[in-house]
């Protein structure tokens, strides 16, 4: 206690009670202010406004409808941050500075999947760190062309001028193409699986494709579908070790409480299980669907069926 209680008298001897006070408002005062960003004066930003995405593809690569919700910022440095589309970013200004902007998606339409997808063109931008400036960004691209890396799309399925899917011995359910306007994404026609007490099991498989896929690199299965029950995708599997049905990831329904249903966007990651099965010949689409015979309903609708992977 004696100890304690000389030190505190020889701060007020070598400071002076009136001098101490002061002191310490001061050092409160600046401790109010530091917690006030308002009073912070760190420089005025340089803005950055980014447009939504846009793809432009060619007859060959199919729709050019996508799903990037993000962008990717990258300095010659650094990772600058994630956006969501269309956004204002605020950079450091004073020098000027290039940066990349990646095109973002969500792998398997899972949040905590979030990823820069690699077959779609960056954008690249210089700012001059003028604070009185705003840079826009016209966010576009193609699929990767370059004399370094090319996109390879195969069009798997778009239903435009037929239907490839058809349903194995033990499927009581079809996919069947509509061409009704109000039912179709885009184009002329889309696929459509209807499921009802006496039409429970789908087991459905494109035929006879053959699709030959890399396994040594990444390779996307993009689609288009909407849904009011849950339905998988997967792979058909000819040759090597783990020939047959591989179901690779359950899709849920994509309505409302009030029914309507929207047209959802996928990019499914198929690196993990290709890579896994080295000695297989070649791959076709499969798709699972199953409801009780109890009175249930369910409908499925399908398009833009393409495989993306870089070519050797």
């Amino acid at each position: 206690m004696n100890a304690m209680k000389s030190t505190s008298l020889s701060w007020t001897s070598i400071l002076g009670g009136k001098n101490l006070t002061r002191i310490v408002m001061g050092m409160l005062v600046v401790g109010t202010m530091g917690c006030q960003a308002d009073r912070w004066d760190l420089g005025a930003p340089e803005v950055l406004r980014v447009s939504e995405y846009e793809l432009a593809t060619t007859p060959s690569q199919g729709t050019a409808a996508h799903r990037v919700e993000e962008v990717w910022i990258y300095s010659t440095t650094d990772v600058v941050g994630v956006y969501p589309l269309p956004a204002t970013v605020a950079l450091p200004a004073g020098e000027e500075a290039t940066y990349t902007l990646v095109p973002g998606i969500r792998a398997n339409g899972v949040s905590a999947t979030r990823r820069t997808y690699p077959f779609y063109e960056v954008s690249t931008v210089t700012v001059d760190g003028d604070p009185t400036t705003e840079e826009v960004v016209d966010f576009a691209g193609g699929y990767v062309d370059t004399e370094v890396l090319t996109t390879k799309v195969i069009l798997a399925e778009d239903f435009e001028s037929a239907n490839r899917f058809l349903e194995s011995a033990n499927s009581n359910v079809e996919v069947i193409r509509i061409t009704e306007p109000a039912e179709v994404f885009e184009g002329e026609a889309c696929g459509y699986i209807r499921m009802d007490s006496a039409h429970t099991q789908l087991n459905a498989v494109t035929h006879e494709q053959f699709f030959d896929l890399p396994r040594d690199r990444p390779v996307y299965l993009e689609f288009h579908y909407k849904c009011d029950i849950s339905f998988m995708v997967g792979l058909q599997v000819f040759g090597g070790s783990q020939a047959g049905s591989l179901p690779i990831l359950v899709l849920n329904p994509t309505c409302d409480s009030k029914g309507s249903c929207d047209w959802n966007k996928m990019y499914l990651d198929l690196y993990p299980a290709l890579s896994s099965m080295p000695d297989a010949n070649s791959f076709e689409i499969s798709l699972f669907a199953s409801i009780q015979a109890d009175g249930s309903e369910g409908n499925i609708w399908l398009d833009n069926f393409k495989f993306v992977h870089f070519d050797d």
